[in-house]
């Protein structure tokens, strides 16, 4: 909430402190001694933590996970340390002048406000890291509540990608995490109602120093198991291809453009974004917008869309050559599906989408 936002990242950072075993520094040699690598991340639905080491360490990366997700100690020195760093790691203490600028209408985050005219009174407006006061509003107390009523096995999944056979991953996680007390899910927030009207025209005004302007155009969609996110990826592989063709090698108006559906667990948002210099951005919007309308049309080439696919399906299963990366993609589905509803076949749903699509 906007009281306590940045309160799951904070957390985060507590969470490396030191727990009932480790102080702060034992804690961050326990895999990286072994020639490992661990960090955590907190997104807009969830937090993770990992652990990355050879095969052979197993014990060791679910022995450390297991002290820090559900043993920290939350030391009372270190709290007023992470909040500096916190606000090292943001921008210092200037939030207060970059929302008063944004008020003014002179903002510098076009993402957020996006994000606000499609998702109105929702948390995917507020800013992961937090905001000044209540960074600074937050103590011990009110970070332990917190990680208390989320950080429990109900409200959690345990992921393990590689070289192990899951009798013993299952056997070898009840030794470690079997003994951490279930707990209670936590009820998610209620969705907020979306508006009807549209579309939105969202603008901010630097105040920058060159003369280069960012261009989103998009849409809200749909989120993460709708049928509709098959195609959605389709679509933006091809717009990203099509337009990076035209206004960045034909045309030589940009440097960079990306087209991409960003997915969250029950909405989604697709978007062309592109940086120029400002007496071309109209330029860029129209052949946008151009491509958009014909595609509404069904102007679509079938071997634009065969290209598209394969090109998906070829960076997907290379990035699933990476133990990391694939533990990333399943942990997107760990909340969304059913008990003993199977994760989707990749593959086998971009395969499916066609120009109709």
């Amino acid at each position: 909430t906007p009281a306590n936002n940045g309160v799951s990242h904070y957390v985060e950072h507590m969470l490396f402190t030191g727990t009932e075993r480790w102080d702060e520094t034992q804690l961050k040699n326990v895999i990286t001694r072994r020639g490992g690598q661990w960090n955590g991340w907190t997104g807009a639905e969830t937090t993770t933590y990992y652990a990355h080491v050879a095969a052979h360490d197993l014990d060791v990366a679910l022995d450390w996970l297991s002290e820090v997700v559900f043993h920290p100690t939350f030391p009372a020195d270190k709290v007023d340390k992470e909040r500096e760093v916190i606000f090292q790691e943001r921008w210092g203490r200037y939030g207060w002048l970059i929302n008063t600028i944004d008020t003014l209408g002179f903002g510098y985050e076009l993402d957020r406000d996006v994000s606000r005219a499609l998702f109105p009174n929702s948390s995917l407006g507020l800013r992961i890291v937090g905001e000044d006061a209540s960074l600074e509003s937050l103590d011990r107390e009110s970070l332990l509540e917190y990680y208390r009523s989320h950080y429990t096995p109900a409200n959690a999944a345990l992921i393990v990608v590689g070289n192990v056979e899951p009798a013993q991953v299952v056997d070898r996680a009840r030794q470690f995490l079997g003994k951490v007390e279930k707990g209670t899910a936590v009820s998610k927030p209620p969705v907020p109602a979306l508006p009807e009207s549209g579309p939105h025209q969202v603008s901010v005004r630097g105040p920058w120093p060159t003369d280069q302007v960012t261009l989103m155009v998009g849409a809200r969609t749909v989120g993460r198991t709708h049928p509709d996110r098959w195609p959605l990826a389709v679509l933006a592989e091809l717009l990203d291809k099509e337009l990076t063709e035209e206004i960045r090698y034909h045309r030589g108006l940009v440097y960079g453009l990306s087209a991409y559906h960003q997915i969250y667990d029950d909405v989604g948002l697709f978007a062309v974004s592109t940086q120029s210099k400002r007496g071309n951005v109209e330029t860029i919007r129209r052949e946008v917008e151009e491509r958009l309308e014909g595609v509404r049309r069904g102007e679509v080439d079938p071997q634009a869309v065969a290209e598209a696919r394969a090109a998906i399906k070829g960076r997907w299963a290379l990035a699933m050559e990476d133990n990391v990366q694939r533990a990333r993609w399943l942990a997107q589905w760990t909340f969304v599906l059913g008990e003993g509803q199977p994760l989707p076949d990749f593959q086998t749903a971009i395969d499916a989408v066609t120009p109709e699509d």
